[in-house]
Formats: C-alpha cells, structure tokens, sequence
C-alpha cells in the first residue's frame, strides 16, 4: 500500500466535526493533527517548495464550483467529455512528468471535507440531464486512492454514485490503494482506472507509486469484485526498446483484467510545458524526458513530432486488438488530447461530432456493466454538448 510521508496534518476548525476530517485523524498514525490557525495558514504553506509541501496535508472546505469540465475540452482536441470532482489538489508521488509541479501555486497537499456539499452539487448537474450519463473523475488534479487510506473517501462516493441512476464514478490511480473498496456494494457505478507505463518506464519516471506488479495485482482484485476497470496509458513515453515494452505492458493488462471487465482505454503520449524543462533538469537530473524528440504543439505544450505519436498509438492498438479481438466484449479505446487527424491516422476513419464519442463511451459502458439500473444513452441528449465557441468540436470515429 503507497502511502505518503507526511510531517503534519492540519485541519481547518470548520471542517472537523465532519466524516472526512474523523477519518483522517484516526487514520493519522503518529502524524501530528493540529487544529489549522485562523487566517494566514494558507499564504504560508504557499512559501513551501515543490518536496517540502508534499509532506504537509490539509483538510478544508471547498469554496466554489468543483464539479467541472476536464481541461480536455478544447478546440484543438478531440475530447471524450470526461467531468472532473475536485476532491482534493496536490500529490505525495512523485513522477518526473507531472504538470501540478508547474500548474498548482501550492504544492502541499489539499482535501476536501464538505463531501456532502460536492455530491449535492454532482446531484443537482446530473439530474438536470436524465437521460445523459455522466462519467465523472476525481484523478484530475491529485491520485484518487492515494490519501483514500487517510480519508475514507470511497466509502462516502462509491454508494452515492451507486444510487445516481446517470452517472458513473472514475477513480484513476497510481497506487495499489483499493483496501477500502472491497467490501462496498457499488453496484458496477465505479470504474476503477490505473494509469500504466512499463516498468523501464516508471521505475526511472514514476518515483513513489506503486510498481507495475502491484497495480495489476490491485486491478485483478477490484475486477473480482465486479468492478469495471479502466486503463490509461498516459503518457507514453518514447525510449529505446518501446514496441516491445508497449506490447509486454498491454498483454500483461488484460491478463490481470480480461476484456469484458475492462471499461476503456486511453492512450496519450509525453506532454508538458517547455517551461518544465528546467524543473524537471533541477528535480529529477536522471530523467531523459526531457532529451526527447520533442516540439511545440498548437497547445503551447511540447510533443514528440506527430508521426511518432502516431506510430506509437498504432504499434499500442495493434496490441490491444491482439488481446481484446471482440469488440462488443471489450473495451473503448480512445487518444487522450491529441487532434482530429492524428485519431483518423491511427484509427484510419472519418470523424464523428464530439458528442458521439461521449455517447460511445457510455453507451458501451452502459450496455457491458448496468443494462437494467440506468437510463440507456440516446444521441439527442449529448448534442447539446459544445465545446468553448459554441461549436460542435470534430472527432474521430473511436476503436470499439
């Protein structure tokens, strides 16, 4: 089990009475909890640098909407419309890649408490579409189970998404954290989602989290208990030896998780600011990530040049075909921000409006998982759904 090294936990006084904050100070070990001071906590754990805050936790209330769109959602990609939960902010791993060393402004590590306020929320948006289904995330800005030993959280969400007939959880991890989800009834409304690199990969890349072996072990668990599973290979990673380190990764995936349990696939490849360069130089000087064959995308982000991508995506299809030959039994797989002609040269067909792969999605989810307990998706009631300018954004046709 991954759990974070924390020197204290502070919780603010508005929050202590509730399940979260209880939990969080009976799960604390030795951890000292102390009662959050009034004003001005939060400008100081701002001064904390990018490894000292990992080590420092704080439990507060949300302000605001967290229920939101994903970052995804942008005229430059073909976007699945995946919402985001904001549970909490920050992360105590470690991975050379990730983009909350560059876009957070407080590296300490956050969770929410008022988890009655975020479901109430997530009731009031769902049921104004009935016959929508929404696939709603909370990886988006932290791990889902990593803190979940601490907080209990899942315990709180898994039934309360149980009981939404449209809407179905996403908790995308890279831990082997899902002690807390066996014994929950949840009614095949929680997808439980791992983001996998091969172990060359993440050994070098993916500092702190659980080894490959450990998050498929975990997979296969959850699976066994009629948990849909999603997999996310995101962000590949160019380097010497990759087709066959892919190629392992897949087979070794659906092994642990046979076809029909897996819910979908997302394939992404390396991606960040140029600004991280320096940050990645200074923290993590063994990283080579930053040696890539990379440019400047329309996104202002750096790439590999698109006809690796676009190999690299192929070479990783290729494979999942090889393991998931039927489509009806297995999952979707889709490109995670990448553009139209980059999904129609990897999956080699004409575009569908943006809202078809939203309804694909849940549509085969809804048809391999709960056929009897929600509403089935209908076409029309994902039209509606635009991107920034008003228009209906562009996108491939999906492998399903």
């Amino acid at each position: 089990m991954i759990r974070p090294t924390l020197d204290k936990i502070l919780v603010d006084p508005a929050v202590a009475a509730t399940p979260i904050a209880r939990a969080v100070s009976r799960n604390a070990g030795g951890v000292e909890v102390i009662e959050a001071p009034a004003g001005g906590v939060e400008e100081a754990l701002r001064r904390l640098g990018l490894t000292e805050g990992k080590r420092v936790l704080l439990v507060k209330e949300f302000r605001g909407r967290s229920f939101k769109q994903c970052q995804g959602l942008k005229e430059e990609y073909a976007c699945c419309n995946l919402h985001t939960l904001a549970e909490g902010n920050g992360c105590a791993m470690e991975c050379t890649y990730c983009i909350l060393q560059h876009y957070m402004t407080s590296q300490h590590l956050t969770v929410f408490a008022n988890v009655d306020d975020l479901q109430a929320e997530i009731q009031r948006a769902v049921s104004s579409e009935p016959e929508r289904i929404f696939r709603v995330g909370t990886g988006e800005l932290s791990d889902s189970l990593l803190l979940d030993p601490l907080t209990e959280s899942t315990r709180h969400m898994v039934p309360f998404f149980r009981s939404l007939p449209n809407a179905v959880l996403e908790l995308r991890t890279k831990t082997d954290n899902v002690e807390n989800l066996l014994d929950l009834e949840h009614g095949g409304k929680t997808v439980v989602a791992w983001s996998l690199n091969p172990p060359e990969v993440g050994e070098r890349e993916e500092l702190k989290t659980a080894p490959l072996e450990a998050r498929l072990r975990a997979a296969s668990e959850v699976a066994r208990r009629g948990y849909p599973v999603g997999f996310h290979l995101d962000p590949m990673v160019h380097y010497e030896g990759w087709q066959d380190g892919y190629s392992r990764l897949v087979a070794a995936a659906f092994e642990a998780v046979p076809p029909e349990q897996v819910a979908w696939v997302s394939l992404g490849t390396l991606r960040f600011p140029p600004e991280m360069k320096g940050t990645i130089a200074a923290r993590f000087p063994r990283s080579e990530l930053r040696h890539g064959e990379l440019i400047r995308g329309a996104d202002g982000k750096l790439h590999y040049v698109r006809p690796l991508r676009i190999e690299m995506y192929r070479s990783v299809v290729q494979a999942i075909e090889s393991c998931a030959p039927e489509r009806d039994a297995g999952p979707v797989v889709y490109l995670c921000m990448e553009p139209p002609d980059v999904w129609k040269r990897v999956f080699g067909q004409e575009p569908p409006p943006n809202d078809e792969i939203e309804m694909r999605l849940a549509g085969s989810y809804h048809r391999r998982f709960v056929p009897d307990t929600s509403p089935r998706p209908r076409l029309e009631a994902y039209r509606r759904v635009r991107s920034p300018s008003g228009e209906g954004v562009p996108v491939l046709r999906l492998k399903s």
